[in-house]
């Protein structure tokens, strides 16, 4: 992605995206340069009572929120700053809107110069309409899904963890461990013994045992870190699994497959556009153009030309814009797509 479009990227979510350390990570702070990732905008959880505190008089600006499909809404709102957890200040937009003047509050990094409140506003009361719109691609689309996946071997297997280093790795803190127990059980026992007038010897002596334990603890992690030292910390993945071989999709044959889903959408969409210029109940417009495009009917060649004759619709409306529909398709001269190149004609009969 060009850079330029990246230092622009503004992502959206709802309360499920809601989170102190994905607002840390957008914002760069894990990054020496502290350069930010992304300009975020989210919903804000637990703000179902402090919201309610603000007085009315505060919610001095509003906004006009248009969408596809339902009526243009009137959005107060008011700008602020809260102290989120585990992230510092966050600049805070509090909306209120509807009937019953719900108040909902909104969270964002972007400072005012960058995105202003209205954008923000905009943005996520409209992700519910772009939110739709991929449950559509995927749901009668099926934008996600490829009939038979190909799959072929890997020319190059990826580099994994080398499953010795783990194992090793593993054993070497378990060996640590008991030997952290060991030491803090001899130093118990030299402080209960130490007395006056007795020596460090005599004490070695008596906890002859218990070092030689240390000194096999030490020993054995020393030859562990020589042998860690001779391993490689990545090996190719079959390396790592017996031979198992990872495989790759063929991902030419969905993206073919892909582009003509997303071709018909588009399709989809310029015909909804044709018939809302004779069919006004825009809330109605996909199911109308559903009834008109799945309407039984007849093919017939007459003098070189093939005619596809809709049965006419009972409801007055939608026969009306069917064969405005057909009209403003016939305009387009279309053909067939073969070699014959036949000319077609569409009516409702």
């Amino acid at each position: 992605m060009d850079q330029e479009k990246l230092e622009g990227l503004v992502v959206v979510f709802d309360r499920e995206g809601y989170s102190s350390e994905l607002y840390r990570f957008l914002d760069g702070r894990d990054k020496k340069d502290k350069k930010r990732r992304a300009i975020f905008i989210s919903w804000a959880k637990y703000a179902d009572k402090w919201v309610y505190d603000i007085p009315d008089e505060k919610f001095e600006h509003s906004v006009i929120v248009t969408y596809d499909i339902q009526e243009v809404e009137e959005v107060k709102y008011f700008d602020t700053k809260r102290m989120m957890s585990k992230y510092g200040n966050i600049r805070t937009i509090v909306i209120e809107s509807g009937e019953d003047r719900k108040r909902s509050a909104i969270y964002t990094n972007g400072d005012e110069d960058e995105i202003d409140s209205n954008t923000v506003i905009q943005l996520i009361c409209r992700r519910w309409g772009e939110e739709n719109k991929i449950k559509e691609l995927m749901i009668k689309h099926f934008i996600n899904y490829t009939p038979g996946y190909v799959k072929e071997h890997m020319a190059e297997q990826p580099l994994v963890d080398n499953p010795k280093v783990k194992k090793l790795k593993k054993e070497k803190a378990k060996i640590t461990s008991e030997l952290h127990k060991l030491k803090v059980k001899l130093t118990d026992k030299l402080l209960a013994e130490a007395k006056d007038g007795m020596n460090w010897e005599e004490i070695k002596k008596n906890q002859i045992e218990l070092l030689a334990d240390i000194v096999t603890g030490n020993n054995e992690i020393f030859f562990l870190d020589q042998e860690l030292d001779k391993l490689p910390k990545k090996v190719p993945f079959d390396r790592a699994h017996d031979g198992k071989k990872l495989l790759k999709l063929n991902f030419e044959k969905k993206i073919f497959l892909d582009c003509i889903k997303v071709f018909s959408c588009n399709m989809q969409q310029q015909m909804c556009k044709i018939l809302l210029n004779y069919y006004d109940k825009k809330k109605e417009i996909m199911p109308a153009l559903a009834m008109i495009l799945n309407r039984g009917g007849y093919i017939k060649l007459e003098h070189g030309i093939l005619k596809v004759r809709l049965r006419r619709f009972k409801n007055q409306e939608i026969d009306y814009a069917a064969r405005r529909f057909c009209e403003e398709l016939n305009l387009m001269n279309p053909h067939t797509l073969d070699r014959f190149r036949l000319p077609i004609t569409y009516e409702i009969r």
